[in-house]
């Protein structure tokens, strides 16, 4: 009997085209709405991630001395980390078989000065060998390639740990005239003092790739030292772009006449352990007597930036998700219950020839049902054509504040197109059921004279 309600249900499509046509191309439409939606959520989400775990060096844990996530900058040598607290978090890590790699940073303000012009900097300090694993790491490269890379010159790790190199923002090495960085050990010209008025300023000064560099000693004394521009690279955030600068941390140890750190951060092999990492170091650092704050990458004190993005982009995504299943259950339910409302003597009669309550409802949701099976088809087809074209066009994508220089690539995974192909079904079949639940129970001699319209 079931075999022969299927037939009945494919034939009766035949008899509304139109009609089946326009649910179906809502179904199709708000289908491909989904993919595309999504796909572009996901990119974005995974971009977030690569940018403020890998590209902003941030981690998947951080490890601060207690209050020093709020007061490191303006009391240091009070809230960073000591030498005593690096060797013990070291031997902690060591001993935990869910980090793949881990360093401690150091982070600060000073001043870079091109002889003739001095501007404030923004300093991060990082051991060169930790750079290039972060930098090179597979999830970076995937979602984040290019975003915090060198426009010109050479990596940090590409020189001795100790070397005095030093990289630029392309910002700050606009302002500073050192937009042509050479490598250690090229002749970098006359060392004479270079008139800052004369017309040829410029020019040597862009020439010129050292810089020198001046701030305060955690213990609050002048300090400063010479420096050469190696590379300059953009920061992926116009705001940082022009005062930030990168060296290897044993040179901005020197700058800040200090062994210790800023904070310690820590890499996972599995991302998605990140809770468990999580109290797994919380309970070790306790347990060392360690006065310290272990945060994850995504606590809102940490990353407000990627926190206040990424709930953004989830309402957003929301709100729209939520447009097209009202759009989805309106038409579903108009078009059923028209279809109803012209067969109701049709449905009396099946039901006075012996068709049960329950057949008359499964008639009705096979109808539907392969509705949605064709739209949903001709909906993905549709949706991967537009997300391909898009995906190709290369609009460029800015989340202000956060990231920028990305590119418009909508990222949709099969449990992506599982998900909407399984919400768009379950909507439409429910919608229909709905409609046809109340017709179904109605009485037969009620049906056959229509005085149920």
């Amino acid at each position: 009997m079931n075999f022969q309600l299927f037939k009945m249900g494919a034939r009766n499509l035949s008899r509304n085209v139109r009609r089946n046509i326009a649910t179906g191309s809502a179904l199709g439409l708000g289908f491909a709405g989904l993919l595309a939606i999504l796909g572009f959520q996901n990119q974005v989400e995974h971009s977030l991630r690569a940018y403020t775990v890998y590209g902003n060096r941030t981690g998947h844990l951080v490890v601060y001395k207690h209050d020093g996530l709020d007061m490191f900058e303006t009391r240091p040598f009070e809230f960073g980390l000591d030498t005593h607290d690096l060797s013990a978090l070291r031997r902690i890590t060591a001993t935990m078989n869910s980090v793949e790699f881990e360093g401690e940073q150091l982070i600060g303000p000073g001043l870079v000065s091109n002889g003739c012009q001095s501007l404030p900097f923004y300093a991060m300090g990082i051991d060169p060998q930790l750079d290039w694993k972060v930098q090179q790491h597979p999830y970076n490269l995937k979602w984040n390639a290019g975003l915090t890379s060198l426009d010109k010159g050479r990596e940090l790790w590409e020189y001795p740990s100790d070397s005095p190199a030093i990289s630029l923002s392309s910002g700050l090495a606009g302002f500073l005239k050192k937009e042509n960085p050479r490598d250690l050990g090229e002749d970098t010209g006359s060392s004479d003092p270079i008139d800052c008025q004369a017309p040829d300023a410029s020019m040597k000064l862009a020439a010129d790739p050292v810089v020198q560099l001046a701030s305060y000693s955690w213990n609050g004394l002048m300090t400063g030292g010479d420096a050469q521009v190696t590379g300059i690279f953009h920061t992926a955030n116009a705001y940082y772009d022009s005062s930030a600068v990168r060296m290897p941390i044993s040179q901005l140890r020197k700058l800040y006449g200090t062994d210790g750190a800023a904070y310690y951060s820590v890499w996972l092999n599995d991302p998605s352990k990140v809770d468990s990492a999580l109290a797994e170091m919380k309970s070790r650092v306790k347990a060392n007597g360690l006065n310290v704050d272990v945060y994850a990458w995504n606590d809102a004190a940490l990353s407000p930036q990627y926190t206040g993005m990424s709930g953004f982009l989830m309402t957003l995504v929301t709100f729209i998700a939520s447009i097209i299943a009202v759009v989805v259950v309106l038409s579903v339910s108009n078009s059923a219950s028209m279809t109803i409302i012209e067969r109701s003597k049709e449905i009396g009669m099946m039901r006075s020839l012996g068709f049960t309550r329950r057949w008359i409802r499964i008639l009705f949701l096979i109808e539907v049902a392969c509705v949605a099976a064709v739209s949903l088809v001709s909906g993905g087809v549709f949706g991967s054509g537009l997300i391909w074209l898009l995906n190709r066009a290369g609009f460029p994508l800015d989340l202000p504040m956060v990231l920028s220089g990305l590119t418009v690539k909508m990222s949709v995974s099969p449990a992506i197109v599982m998900n909407c192909a399984g919400s768009i079904f379950v909507l439409a079949i429910g919608s229909a059921l709905f409609s046809v639940w109340r017709v179904a129970k109605t009485n037969v001699a009620t049906l056959l004279t229509g005085s149920n319209h």
